[in-house]
């Protein structure tokens, strides 16, 4: 029997497998927890980096809004004439202002009235540059181009020996801006036989090269009236349009190139008239030959505030934080009334108390959460025996309070709290504090209330109460050599909040980085480097010693093997 067991030791086979696993016991364990570590700590970055993200939305976008004068001294404006439209910025000073609308800035415009004049013989409807060029135009089998056009003031001009290349029409268009240099900017708009003829060219086409010329000039062409019609949206005595035909020349094989003639001739059929406030010239423009000009600027519009005129290109004007709109003329003076937009700011307080509570909610909600008893990190084992969810279950467990009671969270919370609860310092009146505007702090963490009534109370009393309150810097204190520090102490509430919440998230990426990232440094990222390269030398130590443990029941079951062979050799020898 005893002769039995040992052969089915080696015989039946050593259970190799199950021994080299119980041997790996302690070995698993021991790096189960480094693991389980690992990821507790993975954990807790994760939560801090959330919590950064949080922080900074807040300091860097809702928390800016309560430092701006805009927001939390606003004011708002009123007129008693719907000729004048007014706004007002939180500069402007709580008073009433006497303000006319003398004359409306206007922007210049070449309005093409009737209808475009053409050949003869061109369709009435034709958009082709040739139809409006040209009286007549031919082009030979050596492509040398002859015919006739007529000028600007009806000049008649026969051409023949020209190239296809050369121009057929140049003008130059400005708007009134200069170069670097103090001259007008022009630019060239010019199309050759080659483009008007093959090219089959048309009034879209110039309107295109118009539009894309860099200047302050509009164009179209209204296809229903058969119109053009040039806009420089800009107004202003100094913003307008300017069409200066081009130069005729030589043709190198002989013939006269008439492109300024042509495009004076071709500028007045388009029939553009002068536009001065709404009110056409009821002459439209001609171009007497080459190196003529044409122009039409706008004008300035003048609004007086106070008993002062001002210049006005867009019918616009600031003056003292208000901005006047002149809609039309005034017949008498109007009334500009500004005052405190009390509501609005009553409002943004409102949002800042609803901001700050949930802000401070958060970060009160995971220094309070208690860790769950029992619920460590899984162990690769431990989830190959779960289905997945269980295992969310148990890691949603696992996580609940990973910064529970944590100290870099509590001194924000403390530093929080106290930039509230804390006095503004160099503050003068009796408006230096939170409290002293309607803020307070109720129960045990720190949640705010408003008292309505003593805020707008306060605003009646003292207008710029509340942003000093909230906005204020103090440049009370100063170094030994007179340069401006900074004092917490002195700053408004929104200031001191911002410097709090700034130098929280520099300690949280000092304790956890500011990605998910473990290269830079950090506290967290160094312990998770040192525990990754521990459990990865503690993994090749593992590899090392299963494989020793494989050779060794190896080994052993090879030697009971020849053991029982031997002994079945006796034993049926004996026999």
């Amino acid at each position: 029997m005893g002769v039995n067991g040992i052969y089915g030791l080696s015989g039946s086979g050593i259970d190799v497998e199950s021994m080299v696993k119980v041997g790996m016991m302690s070995k698993q364990k021991e790096y189960d927890k480094m693991a389980q570590k690992f990821t507790k700590n993975e954990w807790t970055k994760a939560e801090y980096l959330k919590l950064n993200s949080s922080i900074t939305t807040f300091n860097m976008s809702t928390l800016s809004q309560y430092k701006m004068s805009a927001t939390m001294n606003a004011k708002t404006a009123e007129s008693t004439s719907s000729a004048i439209k007014v706004t007002a910025n939180a500069s402007a000073p709580v008073m009433n202002h006497l303000v006319e609308v003398t004359d409306l800035s206007s922007a210049a415009y070449l309005i093409g009235t009737g209808t475009i004049n053409r050949a003869a013989d061109a369709s009435k409807n034709s958009i082709n540059l040739k139809d409006i060029l040209f009286d007549s135009i031919s082009v030979d089998d050596n492509d040398i181009v002859s015919g006739s056009l007529t000028g600007g003031n009806n000049e008649q001009y026969d051409f023949d020996n020209v190239s296809l290349n050369n121009k057929a029409i140049s003008f130059f268009v400005g708007d009134g801006t200069k170069n670097d240099s103090g001259s007008l900017k022009s630019v060239e708009i010019s199309f050759t036989y080659e483009e008007v003829l093959n090219g089959n060219a048309t009034l879209n086409d110039l309107v295109s090269k118009i539009n894309n010329t860099g200047l302050n000039i509009k164009a179209n062409y209204d296809t229903v009236n058969d119109q053009i019609t040039l806009h420089n949206p800009n107004g202003g005595t100094e913003n307008g349009i300017i069409l200066t035909t081009g130069a005729d020349s030589d043709n190198d094989a002989g013939g006269r190139v008439y492109a300024g003639s042509a495009a004076a001739g071709f500028l007045t059929r388009l029939g553009l008239k002068q536009s001065t406030n709404g009110t056409l010239n009821p002459t439209a423009m001609t171009f007497n030959g080459t190196d003529t000009k044409q122009e039409q600027f706008g004008t300035n519009g003048h609004i007086k505030v106070d008993g002062v005129t001002y210049d006005t290109t867009d019918n616009k004007a600031t003056v003292g934080g208000i901005t006047y709109t002149a809609v039309t003329k005034t017949e008498s003076p109007t009334t500009v009334t500004v005052s405190q937009d009390v509501d609005a700011i009553v409002d943004r307080v409102k949002s800042f108390v609803a901001d700050y509570n949930k802000l401070l909610s958060g970060l009160y909600e995971k220094y309070d959460e208690k860790p769950e008893t029992g619920y460590a990190p899984l162990t690769q084992s431990q989830k190959d025996a779960m289905k997945e969810d269980q295992i969310t279950k148990w890691e949603e467990k696992a996580q609940k309070g990973l910064l529970y009671h944590d100290k870099t969270l509590g001194n924000i919370i403390s530093e929080m709290r106290d930039s509230i609860a804390t006095p503004i310092e160099n503050l003068e009146g009796k408006y230096n504090s939170a409290y002293a505007i309607g803020i307070s702090t109720t129960g045990i963490k720190g949640q705010l209330t408003l008292n309505e009534d003593k805020l707008r109370a306060a605003l009646a009393d003292d207008s710029d109460a509340v942003y000093n309150v909230f906005a204020k810097l103090d440049g009370s204190q100063k170094d030994k050599k007179g340069n401006v520090i900074d004092n917490p102490e002195g700053n408004g509430i929104a200031q001191r909040l911002g410097d709090i919440l700034t130098t929280a998230t520099k300690n949280i990426r000092s304790r956890a980085g500011s990605s998910t990232e473990i290269t830079e440094d950090s506290d967290l990222n160094t312990l998770l480097r040192q525990l990754q390269t521990k459990m990865s030398n503690f993994k090749k130590m593992m590899n090392s010693f299963e494989t020793a443990l494989y050779k060794k029941y190896d080994a052993m079951e090879s030697t009971l093997a020849k053991l029982g062979t031997q002994l079945n050799f006796v034993m049926g020898g004996n026999q």
